[in-house]
């Protein structure tokens, strides 16, 4: 009986220790170097105030993490300063899909009278998103902005003519 209950004690033990960490939170992480290197390219080159060069980091970084909402903040704080409105509103929607699971800390510069632009990850992951926060407030600064300016309105093409009518 005794081996018994050894042998069951040992088999309960190992089934713990093997499946423990399975059950057991998982630590986030920082992003991963190979987005995180180009969004912080990016960060420079908007502070130096090479816009061409930033948006393409920043696409670099979108084509290894499709829904990266720093990249997509960043993007549509360049598409705002264009004046490319719809595109900077389709670029905030897409970041807010997943903003709340990037825990990074972030560093940021705004753009006067614009969107907040120069977020740049802090390779620091906080207990909260704050990416989240800035593509919500940047979301309403922009919806504020085109309600009060929407785009003109283009004329209709009016139908080719038809046949005279009778």
């Amino acid at each position: 009986m005794r081996q018994f209950n050894k042998f069951a004690l040992s088999i309960l033990l190992g089934f713990f220790l093997l499946f423990l960490p399975a059950f057991a939170p998982a630590q986030p992480r920082p992003m991963a170097e190979d987005v995180y290197t180009p969004i912080a390219q990016g960060y420079d080159f908007l502070q130096a105030g090479n816009y061409q060069a930033a948006q393409r980091a920043f696409e670099t970084a979108l084509k290894r993490d499709r829904y990266n909402p720093f990249a997509l903040n960043n993007l549509a704080a360049l598409k705002e300063k264009q004046g490319h409105l719809q595109e900077a509103l389709a670029y905030l929607v897409d970041a807010q899909v997943n903003a709340k699971d990037y825990l990074d800390k972030v560093q940021q510069t705004c753009f006067v009278g614009g969107l907040c632009a120069g977020v740049k990850p802090l390779k620091k992951v906080g207990a909260t998103s704050t990416i989240a926060t800035v593509i919500a407030e940047n979301l309403k600064k922009l919806q504020d902005k085109m309600a009060k300016n929407p785009p003109p309105l283009e004329p209709s093409t009016p139908p080719a003519p038809g046949p005279p009518r009778r």
